[in-house]
């Protein structure tokens, strides 16, 4: 999970919703494509879990802190992220809160990180294996809350894991077993900088731990 910057100036709409409005029925207006925009946007158009690629036809906009459990606030900016939908909700936002397909985890404001929080993107080490870990040295309650977090949004399912393993496989074939200085300048520049539409490629944690950034 990479560090979000929120965006300071979020739709006005969104605080002018009408107290107690249902959200299925806000997802019909045009505020609900402007908020998931902004989303989108200060994301760098990746999951704000997995950092999967995103657009607005496979995503959606997510409530961190699910809704049941933070009454009133259904359309506080603070609290909404844009993730990815998972696959055949296999992980990320639509499989964090299915009791069917994630019987084991509860949503538990102790352990649930944040990816605006700097201090999330530090409990974790991505693996050229695919894998997903907790950092090394971390202490005991950061690793049970790096634990909660693979476990309870799937980050460590079969289909994660082994589409890490393949961008990890790429991205070092690309570099080679002696990088030439300017490909590995080429390959910081491809996959660690946003494009001229703002987005960046998939798996920019990932791509940062091979790149030594």
């Amino acid at each position: 999970m990479r560090t979000i910057a929120r965006n300071p100036n979020p739709p006005e709409c969104l605080a002018e919703q009408p107290p107690g409005r249902d959200w299925y029925a806000f997802m019909q207006t045009e505020c609900h494509r402007l908020v998931g925009e902004s989303l989108r946007s200060e994301q760098h158009h990746l999951c704000c879990y997995c950092e999967s690629a995103i657009a607005a036809e496979d995503s959606h906009i997510e409530h961190m802190a699910p809704r049941r459990t933070n009454p009133g606030h259904d359309y506080d900016y603070a609290n909404l992220a844009a993730s990815c939908d998972g696959g055949t909700v296999e992980h990320c936002g639509r499989f964090k809160d299915d009791r069917h397909q994630n019987p084991g985890f509860r949503y538990d404001a102790a352990l649930f990180c944040i990816s605006h929080d700097p201090a999330t993107c530090r409990l974790f080490r991505y693996l050229t294996s695919g894998d997903l870990v907790a950092s090394p040295g971390v202490d005991a309650p950061d690793q049970q809350r790096a634990a909660y977090m693979i476990g309870y949004l799937g980050l460590g399912c079969p289909r994660l894991t082994g589409r890490r393993r393949a961008h990890a496989r790429q991205l070092m074939n690309t570099l080679g077993p002696d990088p030439d200085p300017a490909v590995v300048q080429w390959a910081i520049d491809y996959y660690l900088q946003p494009d001229r539409d703002g987005k960046l490629q998939s798996f920019n944690s990932l791509s940062r731990t091979i790149l030594g950034r």
